[in-house]
């Protein structure tokens, strides 16, 4: 499934970037990207990606069964991350959950649309039928961004989150299904090579 790894793309403004899986030798890479994230976007994460504990389990206990986690870079830096989550539990087991994570340098270049496209591709390898993403509601980028790319939001959760600060948060439910996001990421890719033409979303 990942044998198609690593390729390089190319974004909106001509820069490429290639993206591959993540592997026990980015945890530098990884844990450098997070640090260098502004402390507002830092806030709407749902894990502390500054403690080094935390990104080392992520490069050292990878486990495709569960979670297929891809990244982005730009020469040798680490721009953009994605996963791709997946459960075994039979009422669930055909849903897949997304979280996406991208440099400020890199955004409005179309990168948060092609990590989704490929999340999506390997969603349908797994013939999942529908993804979904987690998104703290005051994260304005992220809620632009994911229904640009045709996710709906199915349930606000009011205060179900307390974000790094500790302060409680609405948290956004968003869903779509793999069929329709596939279609509609083939569109986006097509048309964001033209000049002009701008990525959906504030985050992407």
């Amino acid at each position: 499934m990942l044998s198609r790894y690593p390729k390089n793309v190319r974004l909106k403004d001509g820069a490429e970037v290639e993206i591959r899986p993540l592997t026990e030798d980015d945890f530098d890479h990884l844990l450098a990207f997070f640090e260098g994230l502004p402390d507002e976007d830092v806030l709407f994460l749902r894990h502390d990606v500054r403690d080094p504990e935390v990104v080392r389990k992520w490069t050292e206990d990878l486990d495709l069964s569960r979670v297929i986690p891809i990244v982005a870079l730009f020469g040798d830096d680490l721009v953009g991350t994605g996963t791709l989550h997946t459960t075994s539990h039979d009422w669930t087991k055909h849903v897949g959950h997304i979280r996406l994570v991208t440099a400020r340098s890199h955004r409005h270049k179309g990168l948060g649309g092609l990590l989704t496209s490929e999340l999506v591709d390997l969603a349908t390898e797994l013939n999942l039928e529908k993804l979904q993403a987690y998104v703290i509601e005051d994260n304005i980028g992220a809620i632009k961004m994911f229904t640009a790319l045709g996710f709906r939001k199915e349930a606000v959760l009011k205060g179900m989150v307390k974000d790094r600060s500790w302060k409680s948060r609405d948290l956004a439910i968003l869903t779509n299904d793999v069929a329709d996001l596939d279609r509609i990421l083939e569109d986006w890719i097509q048309f964001s090579t033209l000049a002009g033409y701008r990525a959906p979303g504030a985050g992407a």
